[in-house]
Parts: C-alpha cells; structure tokens; sequence
C-alpha cells in the first residue's frame, strides 16, 4: 500500500530537497553542519531505517528531520525538542507538519483529549506522543517514527539514563571534560554576540566564566523580573567581575499592562504552546524589550543555562534511590506540578499512566525512572520549549549544557555524587568559580534531601486561602502575580480554578491556553 503524505513544514527554517528535509544543527567530529550540508548527510545514512537510526545516535545537535522514501515517511525529533514535530494517520492517509494548527484544519470537528487534558492540567505539557487533541500526536524527544504500510512505529534513540559506574569520577575529569565540549561552540559563535541570561544560579554563571575562559568578548548578560529579586545582585557582580556588561530589565505594570490583548502575544502563545506545552511567559517580555531597544539582533546566539543542574542531580533526594512507584509519583506531583485541583479518580488515572509508561523498566533504579520521565515530559517539553521565546522574536538558542557530551559526564554516575548536585556544585566552585573570583553567593554543597510529610501537604491543602497567603510568598521574584493577573482578564468568558498552592502561577496560564486554544479550534 502506498503512503500517500501531506508534508507541511512552515513554522521554522528547513531545507528541503530529495524527499529529504532537514531544520536545525549538528555536531558531528568537532564540526558544527546545517542547512544543505546537514540535509547531504542525512541523504548519504538514510538507505533503510535501520541504517539512519543507527547514524542518529552518532548525532549531537538541536535538529528534527522528515525522511519521505518511497512507501515509508520518518520522523525525527533530536534529545533536545528544539522544533516538535505533530502528526496523524488514518489507513494511508498521513500528514505532518511542524506546526499542528494546521493539521487541527483537518478535522471537521476536532476534539480536544479529556486524558491530555487533565495531565496538561496537572504538569503543563502532554502525555509522552499524545497532544490536546485527539488523533493529533508528537514525536517524542530522541525519537524517530516510521509510517510504513499502514503502520506507526516509534523507536527510540536515545536514553538520559545509562550503565551506572562502580567508581566515583573525579573533579578534574569534569572540569576538562567541560572546556572540552565548550570548545566546541566557542569556536562556532566567535564572531557573534552572545546574550547570556545571567542569574544567581550555577550554570548561568558557569557559562559566563566558560565564555570568559576561550577569550569572548561581545557578550552581553541580562536579568529580569521583579525589582529587587534575588537573582540581580550576584548577576551583577558576576558580570562586572568577569568584565561584562549587564543589564537588568524590570518587569513593572507599565511593561506588562494590558499585553495578553495584543495580537503579538496572542500570535506567541499559538507559536509556543503547539497543542502540547504551556507557552513560557518568563522570557517573553525581556526579549521583546531587548529586541526592541536594539541590544539584540536576530544574528544573536542566546545562551541559556538549561539543563545543567538537571543532569547533575537537582531532581534527587535521598527517598528516590529504593522509592515504589507510588513515592515517585508523589514526588513528581510535589515537585512540578502546577497544584491545579483534580480529583482522586483523576489523579488516579494519571499516576497509573505514568507507572505504565515510564516506571515498569526493571532494568533500571527506581531514580533512573524518575529522571527519564522528567527529562522527557519536563526538561524538554517544559524548559527547552521555554527556547520558543527566543524563536518568536527570530533570536537562534544554544544550549551546551543540553549538549549529549554534557550528558554523557553525569548518565553513568554513581547516585552519591548526583544526590543534591554535590559534585557538579563542588567542581563549579573549586575549578571555575574560584579561579575567575566569582565564589560568592555559593550554595550548600548538599541541598535538603527531606522531602514535605504527608501530614503537612494535607494541612496546606485543606487551609483557608488566607492561612495560604501568609504560607506562601506572593510577591515572586519574576512578577508573574501581575502578569497572570492581566492574563485572566483578557477572556471575558473564560473561567478558572484556583491552584491549591496560591502561588501556582503556572495553573493560571495553562488554563488559560486551554480556553485559547479551544477559542482557536471553535473560529478556525
């Protein structure tokens, strides 16, 4: 049976030719290939499925690929998100696009996934392939999907998780193993600026002293949010001390007022949330203030810091390394969701999802399945499609510290040296953070491996409101209060739940996409 596509690709930079089509970079040998160099030698490994899987693990990079070979369409989406990919099938009928409102306009009438729906609730993304709308589905992060006679398969072709070493690694290897693979970018963005998001955190500032180390020059960091929030001081001085500029862009009423009415924003939130994550709002107004006082240009490369915290074991504690499936699942709950209020049979449902789906691998420790559902629905999904920002205002990301070399110094770690991101701070201090004079505003070597009791989450979550207020600081660091405040007065006819932790920020902008896309399928 022949398979009869509609290919459509609009949405980000491809290059298309031979039946092959090719967005984004990678490394391969030390070099940096995009573009038609890329898309050759996508074409040169592409002679069966088993041949390009096998060449994709060789690749490095931020990139998705669409493979049309005579009966057979392959879809690919690198470990990093960067373009997501959407599809369906009915029989031999299949389309694909890289923008999945187009593929809504395929359905008569289109609806939207109670399942999806209340995960997307709960963690501000959907579940593993599925997006908020039925037989609409996405390629998952280090994927490739083959539709071949009629049938969907999906292979993966990359794991965060790996043979967990009998030896500790030492600080010196890390060290040399991270200027090693910054070598890399450093030679590619030489001649650009770069702007670095700078906070009070480890990877930022590791990034400003790796950018200081191999001599860059033209680089520009910048802080956002709240007047006075705790990231600005130490971004300031990192900065100065490193001898760069910085500035601090404040988010006030008057850069906020009255923005989720625009049709600048409105257009941001269809391009970022693409039927499947929560459009990131934390960037989205820094950016469009750099852009438009000319500090940034599209020939910018930005840098943010993800993930690198994640990697070396921010997730962990102490319960996680011999935890059941029902610990884990409280932990993911705890830890990242957006609070939203869903019922027992609801949550129910979810958990017994993410068990099936993510905690039955026997192969590997109870943490190792935690951290694969959190690279896979979080750090990608959430975090990296926080990169959407940038993209939107035509500003092209790199991301070192998603890097699979990045990746590869921590997969194989013993638990003891991720646990509380000991040895991934510890290094950073003694052999980047010392030597440029920026070990100040240093954290605990260990972080708190307690996690809250039972009791105390059931104290909080049957509270009054006003109890809640006193518990929870309301005036954040980023001034999302007010910024989902205009937010939920922008829909006269949208309607909302209040998250049970009254800081939940996130809950507000997830229900609030929701009714925008459904306003979006209702006027296609």
């Amino acid at each position: 049976m022949d398979v009869r596509p509609k290919i459509t690709l609009e949405k980000y930079s491809w290059t298309s030719d031979g039946g092959i089509s090719v967005c984004g970079f990678t490394w391969l040998n030390g070099e940096y290939i995009s573009g038609e160099g890329f898309r050759r030698l996508i074409s040169q490994h592409s002679a069966s499925v088993e041949n390009i899987k096998k060449f994709l693990t060789q690749l490095n990079g931020q990139f998705s690929i669409v493979v049309k070979k005579d009966s057979e369409v392959w879809l690919v989406c690198s470990h990093t998100w960067s373009y997501p990919l959407f599809y369906f099938q009915n029989g031999n009928e299949i389309a694909v696009s890289d923008d999945p409102y187009l593929l809504v306009k395929e359905f008569s009438t289109p609806e939207i996934d109670s399942f999806s729906k209340n995960y997307f609730l709960l963690f501000g993304v959907t579940p593993n392939n599925n997006t908020l709308v039925k037989q609409i589905y996405q390629v998952n992060p280090g994927e490739i999907v083959v539709f071949e006679n009629g049938r969907v398969t999906n292979m993966s072709f990359f794991d965060v998780v790996g043979d967990i070493l009998d030896r500790k690694v030492e600080e010196e290897k890390l060290h040399q193993s991270i200027l090693s693979l910054f070598e890399r970018y450093s030679d590619f963005f030489k001649n650009k600026q770069v702007l670095l998001p700078l906070t009070g955190g480890y990877d930022s500032r590791l990034l400003a002293c790796l950018l200081k180390e191999f001599g860059h020059k033209n680089v520009l960091c910048a802080t956002w949010g709240r007047k006075g929030n705790v990231e600005v001081e130490p971004a300031e001085k990192v900065a100065k001390q490193l001898g760069y500029s910085h500035v601090f862009i404040e988010y006030n009423e008057d850069v906020i007022s009255g923005f989720s009415k625009t049709q600048q924003f409105l257009n941001y939130a269809e391009f970022a949330g693409h039927i499947s994550s929560m459009p990131f709002l934390q960037d989205y107004f820094a950016i469009g203030y750099l852009q438009k006082n000319k500090m940034i240009t599209t020939k910018t490369i930005a840098m943010p810091g993800y993930s690198g915290d994640f990697f070396a074991g921010s997730h962990l504690d102490s319960y996680v390394r011999t935890a059941n499936n029902r610990y884990l699942f409280s932990k993911m709950i705890n830890k990242y969701s957006s609070s939203y209020p869903l019922n027992i049979s609801q949550l129910r449902d979810i958990g017994g999802y993410i068990g099936e789906c993510f905690l039955e691998n026997k192969a590997a420790e109870p943490w190792q399945k935690y951290e694969q559902w959190d690279f896979q629905e979080r750090q990608c999904k959430f975090i990296s499609n926080a990169n959407h920002a940038w993209f939107y205002f035509g500003v092209e990301v790199l991301m070192p510290l998603f890097d699979k070399d990045f990746i590869d110094l921590f997969r194989n770690l013993p638990f003891e040296q991720k646990l509380g991101v000991g040895f991934y701070n510890k290094t950073l201090e003694k052999l980047f953070f010392k030597p440029h004079k920026v070990d100040f505003h240093l954290k605990n070597s260990m972080r708190p491996t307690s996690t809250p009791s039972n009791l105390k989450r059931l104290v909080l979550k049957i509270s009054p409101a006003f109890l809640k207020n006193m518990y929870y600081p309301l005036l954040d660091d980023i001034f999302y209060r007010e910024i989902t405040t205009d937010l939920k007065s922008s829909g006269k006819t949208y309607s909302y739940k209040r998250p049970l932790k009254p800081n939940a920020y996130n809950s507000f902008i997830i229900q609030w996409y929701l009714q925008f896309l459904d306003q979006l399928m209702t006027n296609r």
